[in-house]
């Protein structure tokens, strides 16, 4: 067991010192441009998460409802904001980007000091203990998951909450049990899923395979020990139930997803080779925790981290590494570090003896065999970066060195190889590019000109519902879409978000859109008529999103547009060079539709602003579908059009779909095509459309997601960008109405069922809502309902504020949570679930003011839990003094 002395204790200080400005100075390079410390979700998912909380926490609330993201979700539920932390709580008064920055750099800056302090405590020596505290803080895991913020600021609690359970196993006092109590409630505060796990295997390790006590195996009963351990992690749960409870509730209601969306491309550095290569290029502790093996017999504060690393690594090799974050990867890399620590220190003690001597060529041959594996795996996953020249070559001389030096009598100079150990970790990070693709402080504050442009179009109602339709993340469109959680940052509120806690009823009335808010194409072969129901005023779309390469007849996707009088398609593009248009058709009930009669238009819009009209005729580029039909063959008035397929009708007869091509006389730069059914017309159904340049031999396909917003009846073109096109809802509820009926729906699935064909089922968002029987049951709207608008007064946080006026039902685009409540001219008044999951108030005759505050279910009950919990604590630490007086 280590004990300093007032000397060494100095001594220690400096080295605690020197780890704590490690990760500073390692970190330099991004902090000192304005860069963030929040690569891939720490940008898109943590970030603007945390800016929720801090805002919510400056305004003197609880932080319990993120209106911005996925029509609002609970904010305090969704745990990864870790905002019951402390350290989240005391960055408070700072602006959020300066609290970020701060939250990362103290989280670093804590790791380190308190991995050498548990390293210390478990028997190593300083220098041994300074090589784990950098193996871990500026180690492989930790310096390729900086984008994982949650992680980071969980994982001081790691050493934290082993250096507690050391004191606690080995004297039974209520102090050692309040500080084990305490680190475990600030593992689980800090909103890690994967540091918890992490921090659970190490902990067990401990206590299965290591006595009660110092490491040395003094102590009390294995027995006693680990009892009074389960008591200390029971009262850390009990403290941190105020953000479990929430949080296990939100669980319950969350569908599947996770993290990691956002990092970046998928690394080479895969399987096996690729833990080889990290490890092998970045640290030193994988060749002296091969030299360790020895030292397993008798030194026992290596067997629980031994043991975990060594099952990790059979698990790793029977199962594959694991890609993304991990409980395994984060655990692993910790034992490691301690392993390397713990081995460099017995090494060193006995460095002048024969023992020594032998430890040590062990680990020269474990050196030679990482130099040998580290060759093999550059051969599978391709030469190291040439970023990585100078922290790999400075390791392999800091190695050179160790074993050249290590009999030297002068301390100082058989240390001598700590200098460029310690300058290798530094330089790491910027070797590995570790920041890439985070944000500056200057990105995020300002709009790029693409989103200024959407902005200015968007006006004064841009803080209205928007839906952002990407089936798949928009890499390097993030900022133009203000995409994920961006909204949180630009003072947008978005349909789509990133949390992989929100509610799967949120998702399901989107037909389970990601939780990554990324839509599946499900949604866009729906009817756009849900987005009234929903309250969304904006769709906007990667415009290179609306084309798809065109197939061999240059087509794009599958469309099924029905052409009629009333409802013209615009279909917006990117400006596309083209000679003709080719579109794929068929007529229905067009019998007496006479040959080369004129049944719809195609408008070709210019990047002039020229338009040019292209017919579609009957027998000509079009057909009836049923032209074969024997009673229909001899009756029919124009002739068959080009067929592109045919299909087996049901009736025995073959139906065909035709291919008509409109020639523009010309090579033109196209931005729109318009379809129009001409007045008096049969239905004419639009299947494939596309664009083909035959000079240039190439072409573009119309997508299913330039169908969804093609119809000018629902929706409008409000801005078209060559990165970002733009489409207002025209009607819809807005952020609030007031309507005259209420639909009843059976259940959810057929309630969802209405939700994706509203028009053919003839729902008028601005007249009725829908509601499941369940969720309907006793209501009853006033006599005498009318459709009205509300005006949204306020919506900050938990609490938003209407004024509307009956009688009717007041409508919201706010998402609906249990954890809401209503007082409708200061008396309280029930919520009702419709719309999927908008929440609607029901209003009597008169104008009034409707206010809806949030409390995060289950605070209340964790707020109780955590009070015994900290008054178990306080009577033992109060009978603990009596007992020492």
């Amino acid at each position: 067991m280590w004990a300093p002395s007032a000397g060494a204790g100095r001594r220690d200080l400096l080295l605690i010192l020197l780890l704590a400005a490690a990760p500073l100075l390692a970190h330099a390079p991004a902090w000192l441009e304005g860069r963030l410390l929040a690569p891939g979700d720490g940008a898109a998912l943590h970030l603007p998460l945390r800016a929720e909380v801090w805002r919510a926490w400056g305004r003197g609330e609880v932080p319990s409802w993120n209106g911005s993201s996925f029509s609002g979700t609970p904010l305090l539920a969704s745990y990864r904001p870790g905002a019951l932390h402390p350290l989240m709580i005391a960055l408070t008064p700072f602006a959020p980007f300066t609290a970020f920055q701060l939250l990362v750099l103290a989280s670093l800056a804590l790791l380190g000091p308190l991995t050498f302090l548990y390293a210390r405590r478990l028997g190593a020596d300083r220098v041994g203990a300074l090589v784990a505290g950098l193996g871990f803080v500026l180690g492989p895991y930790l310096v390729a998951r900086l984008g994982d913020t949650a992680m980071l600021v969980a994982a001081p609690a790691l050493p934290l909450l082993l250096l507690a359970a050391e004191a606690q196993l080995a004297r039974a006092r209520a102090a050692p049990t309040a500080a084990l109590a305490v680190a475990v409630a600030l593992l689980l505060l800090a909103g890690s899923k994967e540091a918890i796990g992490a921090g659970a295997l190490l902990l067990g390790a401990r206590l299965l395979l290591a006595p009660p006590g110092a490491p040395g195996g003094e102590g009390r009963g294995k027995a006693e020990g680990t009892l009074s351990t389960a008591a200390a992690v029971l009262a850390g749960v009990l403290l941190a139930a105020p953000q479990l409870v929430p949080t296990l509730i939100a669980l319950g209601e969350a569908g599947p997803g996770g993290a990691g969306a956002a990092g970046q491309e998928a690394s080479a550095l895969t399987g096996l080779a690729g833990l080889v290569l990290r490890y092998g290029s970045h640290t030193p502790a994988a060749v002296f925790a091969l030299a360790a093996v020895p030292l397993l017999v008798g030194l026992r504060a290596l067997r629980p981290v031994a043991a975990v690393a060594g099952l990790i690594l059979l698990l790793f090799a029977g199962h594959g590494v694991p890609e993304g974050a991990g409980a395994l990867p984060l655990a692993f890399d910790f034992a490691l570090a301690l392993l390397g620590g713990l081995s460099l220190s017995a090494q060193w003690r006995a460095r002048h003896e024969p023992r020594g001597r032998r430890l040590r060529l062990l680990a020269l041959i474990a050196a030679l065999f990482a130099a040998a594996s580290l060759s093999v795996a550059t051969t599978v996953t391709g030469p190291l970066a040439p970023e990585l020249a100078a922290p790999v070559g400075l390791l392999a001389l800091g190695l050179i060195l160790y074993f050249a030096l290590a009999e030297r009598r002068d301390a100082v100079v058989a240390h001598v190889f700590v200098l460029p150990v310690l300058a290798s970790f530094l330089l790491q990070p910027s070797g590995r590019d570790a920041w890439a693709g985070a944000p500056t402080v200057a990105e995020l504050e300002q709009a790029t000109p693409t989103r200024e442009a959407v902005d200015r179009a968007m006006g004064e109602r841009r803080s209205q519902r928007t839906l952002t339709l990407a089936t798949s993340w928009p890499r390097a469109r993030e900022r133009d879409l203000a995409w994920a959680n961006r909204a949180s940052l630009t003072g947008h509120r978005n349909v789509n978000g990133y949390d992989p806690m929100v509610p799967a009823s949120r998702r399901a009335v989107l037909d389970g859109m990601g939780s990554d808010g990324t839509v599946p194409r499900r949604l866009l072969e729906t009817d756009p008529g849900r987005l009234e129901l929903l309250g969304v005023r904006w769709v906007q779309v990667p415009t290179e999103a609306l084309v798809v390469p065109a197939d061999g007849d240059g087509l794009g996707e599958a469309l099924d547009v029905v052409l009629q009088p009333p409802r013209p398609h615009l279909f917006s593009l990117p400006i596309t060079r083209a000679t003709e248009v080719r579109v794929v058709t068929f007529l229905t009930d067009a019998v007496e539709v006479e040959q080369g009669r004129v049944v719809a238009e195609c408008v070709a819009r210019l990047a002039s602003g020229r338009e040019i009209v292209l017919p579609i005729r009957a027998g000509i580029e079009t057909a009836e579908w049923a032209w074969e039909r024997p009673d229909v063959r001899p009756t029919v008035r124009h002739g068959m059009a080009s067929v592109h397929a045919s299909f087996p009708a049901r009736e025995g007869f073959t139906g065909h779909q035709y291919l008509g091509v409109l020639r523009l006389q010309g090579r033109f730069a196209v931005t729109s095509l318009r379809f129009r059914a001409w007045p008096g017309a049969p239905p004419l159904w639009l299947l494939r459309a596309g664009l083909r340049d035959a000079d240039a031999g190439r072409g573009v396909g119309l997508s299913v997601a330039s169908a969804y917003v093609s119809d000018e009846v629902r929706l409008a073109e409000a801005a078209g960008t060559p990165l970002v096109s733009l489409f207002e809802v025209r009607r819809g509820i807005g952020p609030a109405w007031v309507v005259e009926s209420l639909r009843r729906l059976p259940d959810e699935a057929r309630l969802l069922d209405v939700l994706r064909s509203p028009t053919r089922l003839g729902v008028d968002a601005r007249r009725e809502a829908l509601a499941t029987e369940k969720d309907a049951r006793g209501v009853s709207l006033p006599p005498g309902s009318r459709s009205s608008p509300a005006d949204l007064a306020r919506a900050a946080g938990g609490r938003i504020v209407v004024r509307a006026a009956g009688p009717g039902l007041l409508v919201l685009s706010e998402g609906y949570d249990p954890g809401f409540s209503a007082r409708v001219d200061g008396r309280a008044a029930p919520i009702l679930r419709v719309n999927g999951d908008r929440m609607g108030v029901m209003l009597e005759v008169g104008t009034h003011r409707v206010v809806l505050t949030h409390r995060a279910r289950g605070l209340w009950a964790g707020l109780v839990l955590a009070t015994l919990g900290a008054a178990g604590l306080a009577v033992a630490l109060l009978a603990a003094r009596r007992r020492a007086v």
